[in-house]
């Protein structure tokens, strides 16, 4: 438990930081001029008097401040030693350093500075109270609890020291005593914060655990009494509240709160989360907004809003959002991303390509910027230059098996089979163990009429992966289609019907094996099913087709062809379809003969 709050800590050294003097008992920090911040020539300053150790201490003092707030730590501590040089008895020195070296997490030397500032002063408040920090972040309590104790000695008001000294004894795990003492220091006049110490009860007992949240919850509720605009107690009731899935209350509260004392970060923030696990995204994004309001340069907020704004289909809104976290942030992969997705809904493709474009190899989202632009050139009919974007990303990056698979689909697209094929076979010794690789390079070769590689390789995929559907369900049709191994091919099928039970082309190639063994009813259940499932297919509505002829219901088979023949585009497999409907409608147009069993 951490009631020993480093940034209280890191509060008190930034008020330090401000401070005007350079030491207590060496010289003032003036205001110089800037040609006085600078050190003295030796030929003008022979003597190294006061005026002139107090310049060049002014001036180091002065550049470690600068360093120290550009977050240079490393050179902030040289300028302040070099302080030291000029100004050994400085306090306030030393305590800077203290807190530069706290702030690189080099506590040893931290410590070192602050004692030695303590020596030097001991009267001085500001010093035992970072050294007191220091040691308690250490877990050193008993050295910590004398500083504390000498700052209420000199000064009995002091409400840090006096709140310290109740955390130590909680970080001690002396929860009773710890609680003891900040019940009286409640009661206690001269401490004049009452609320600070409930709030403390609170922290120690919620520590505790889930047996002392009503007590944690009825001391933060006695906090609020005494100050109700408190919005760290009211924070930590929310968190408590919302550990104990009371989320009505805690919701209630916060917004309580706001509408009583008006915004505030924290709540902000918890609300912001709270809605946005139950997809509340109205009232997540007004919690958004109000703390985009407090953190103007929390990059990571300005994409919530406008990931909300996309989930609320605002997409103009939410490009504006994301343009205007570009100019903070232009070279972040991320924000492209999001704002090329943003530009392909409002249909502005090159907008959406300009920014996929921007996203660089060797990026988490690049392969799937590369897919979109392709898909973008695409779809504007540029099939050949979405394959040069592929072909070029994989030259620039040929560590991403997504890059070659998606490369393979637009070969097959564009019936460039034999180089599909090659390429998915340096890929897929690239990349052994990638099941759509090889799964893809079996495609191939059923496409260029080798079903026996096709087998071979989907087979290799079963062997990676003996549940992969797509594979047990080619091997299955493929067997089918030959007319081979129709057992094995049965048991394939079933596997993955098992894996995905609606799926209309696994549906399909179970009733086509039954078709082919000659199992019709078994073969139309099926086919009437994957029909059902997938209306669009040519191929599906055929086989029903011929199910239907095979079981001599005519006029079903005539309509399913008719279906099959509208679905299917100019080729072959159209022709085939009009052939059996025009063998039909020739079946139509003969005598009915009656079977000999029959009486005229």
């Amino acid at each position: 438990m951490k009631l020993v709050l480093l940034t209280q800590l890191l509060i008190l050294t930034g008020t330090l930081c401000a401070c005007s003097t350079v030491g207590q008992s060496g010289g003032s920090l003036r205001d110089s001029a800037l040609s006085n911040m600078n050190p003295a020539p030796r030929s003008i300053a022979p003597k190294m008097d006061d005026a002139y150790l107090n310049s060049q201490a002014d001036y180091h003092f002065t550049m470690g401040e600068t360093l120290s707030y550009e977050g240079q730590s490393p050179r902030a501590i040289e300028e302040f030693k070099l302080t030291l040089v000029h100004d050994p008895k400085s306090v306030h020195v030393r305590m800077r350093l203290a807190a530069e070296y706290h702030r690189m997490g080099m506590n040893t030397e931290a410590v070192e500075n602050a004692e030695a500032a303590v020596e030097m002063a001991q009267d001085n408040i500001d010093a035992r109270m970072l050294l007191g920090g220091l040691y308690s972040g250490l877990k050193t309590f008993e050295p910590a609890r004398v500083q504390f104790e000498a700052v209420l000695a000199k000064q009995p008001g002091h409400p840090e020291a006096a709140i310290y000294l109740g955390a130590l004894l909680a970080e001690e795990r002396r929860y009773d005593e710890s609680i003891k003492y900040f019940d009286s220091l409640a009661h206690n006049k001269a401490f004049g914060e009452p609320e600070r110490a409930y709030y403390y009860i609170g922290r120690v007992r919620s520590e505790q655990g889930q047996p002392y949240f009503a007590e944690a919850e009825k001391a933060f509720g006695k906090a609020l009494a005494e100050k109700p605009e408190y919005p760290e107690a009211a924070t930590a009731l929310a968190a408590l509240l919302r550990a104990q899935d009371k989320g009505a209350q805690m919701e209630k509260l916060l917004k309580s709160y706001q509408e009583k004392f008006g915004p505030e970060r924290e709540m902000a923030r918890t609300l912001s989360h709270y809605y946005l696990d139950r997809e509340q995204f109205d009232k997540a994004l007004d919690q958004l907004e109000v703390l985009d309001g407090f953190e103007r340069d929390n990059l990571n907020i300005k994409i919530q809003i406008a990931l909300i704004l996309i989930e609320q289909k605002r997409y103009e809104q939410a490009a504006i959002r994301l343009e205007d976290v570009l100019q903070q942030a232009p070279e972040s992969d991320k924000v492209r991303r999001y704002l090329g997705a943003v530009y392909e809904e409002i249909g502005k493709p090159d907008l959406a390509i300009m920014n996929y474009k921007k996203i660089p190899a060797g990026s988490t989202y690049y392969a799937e910027s590369i897919v979109h632009i392709a898909n973008l050139m695409k779809q504007s009919g540029n099939v050949d230059k979405a394959v040069d974007v592929v072909e070029k990303a994989i030259k620039e990056q040929d560590d991403v098996p997504e890059l070659y698979a998606y490369y393979a689909t637009l070969l097959d697209e564009t019936r460039a089979f034999k180089k599909a094929a090659a390429m998915l076979n340096v890929a897929c010794e690239k990349f052994p163990s990638n099941t759509q690789l090889r799964f893809f390079l079996g495609t191939m070769q059923d496409r260029l009429g080798n079903p026996k590689e096709t087998i071979a390789q989907m087979n290799k995929v079963l062997e990676l992966d003996k549940d992969h559907i797509q594979a047990l369900n080619y091997l299955a049709y493929t067997y089918a289609e030959l007319g081979d191994n129709l057992e094995m091919a049965s048991d394939l099928a079933h596997r993955a019907l098992v894996l995905q039970p609606e799926d209309g082309y696994i549906l399909d190639t179970v009733g086509w094996i039954h078709f082919k063994k000659g199992e019709i009813e078994a073969a139309i259940k099926y086919l009437e099913a994957a029909y059902k499932a997938k209306t669009d297919e040519a191929i599906i509505a055929e086989h029903l087709g011929d199910a239907y002829l095979r079981y001599q219901m005519w006029q079903k088979a005539q309509r399913m062809y008719q279906r099959a023949a509208l679905l299917e585009g100019e080729g072959s497999r159209k022709s085939r379809i009009s052939q059996k409907i025009a063998n039909i409608e020739a079946q139509n147009q003969r005598p009915t003969r009656m079977p000999a069993s029959v009486p005229k």
